[in-house]
């Protein structure tokens, strides 16, 4: 009894569909580490205050950070407070909680600047603040997910002999939709912080 005749052998049909899925989970994985490192490393570079400072720099623009900035001020954590990037036609009275509970030998070291309008801008504003006043240590003041971006801008555009730390205000994970919202935005912060450091890498 002769045997079956076989026919030539087919090439098996590629895995895309496998191959694809693990290069979208690599580049996921990818971008997670990059939005995420910045926000783990930045735990060993700006110390807790120690110590009154010459100022205190709030970065306005996040939920609380100039409740948080003034708290600070009339905790004697720095004898100036300045709030940038507050916008043109602000004034003390509609951004300072209970405003008319400082007093005006207080009120007369809080400045507020209304010019800078992202993270850069608030940079070289402050800059000319510590450049002009002769300022040699200071507090940054700003939301926990935006501090490594900013404190590095700080760090590249202030005077090396500069002391920067920090006080970073926290995320409010109770507040309704914050699970969908603060992930993203920690991620989306730890992108730019890598785009900063390429971009101030000749600063």
């Amino acid at each position: 009894m002769m045997g079956k005749t076989q026919g030539p052998k087919l090439p098996k049909p590629a895995r895309r569909g496998g191959r694809k899925a693990a290069w979208i989970a690599a580049l996921a994985l990818a971008l997670g580490v990059l939005g995420l490192s910045p926000h783990v490393l930045f735990r060993r570079e700006a110390a807790p205050p120690a110590g009154p400072a010459d100022a205190i720099l709030v970065l306005a623009g996040g939920e609380n950070r100039i409740a948080a900035g003034l708290h600070a001020f009339r905790r004697g954590t720095g004898r100036e407070l300045f709030i940038l990037g507050a916008g043109s036609a602000t004034t003390p009275a509609r951004i300072l909680p209970d405003e008319r509970g400082i007093r005006p030998e207080d009120l007369a070291r809080i400045h507020i600047e209304g010019w800078s309008a992202n993270t850069l801008e608030n940079a070289f504003s402050a800059k000319a603040v510590v450049e002009s006043r002769g300022f040699r240590k200071v507090v940054l003041v700003t939301s926990d997910y935006h501090l490594p971006r900013a404190y590095l801008a700080l760090r590249r555009l202030l005077p090396p002999d500069v002391t920067i730390s920090a006080i970073p205000v926290r995320s409010d994970w109770g507040h309704p939709g914050a699970w969908h919202r603060l992930p993203r935005l920690f991620l989306v912060e730890g992108w730019k912080y890598w785009g900063y450091r390429v971009l101030l890498r000749w600063e």
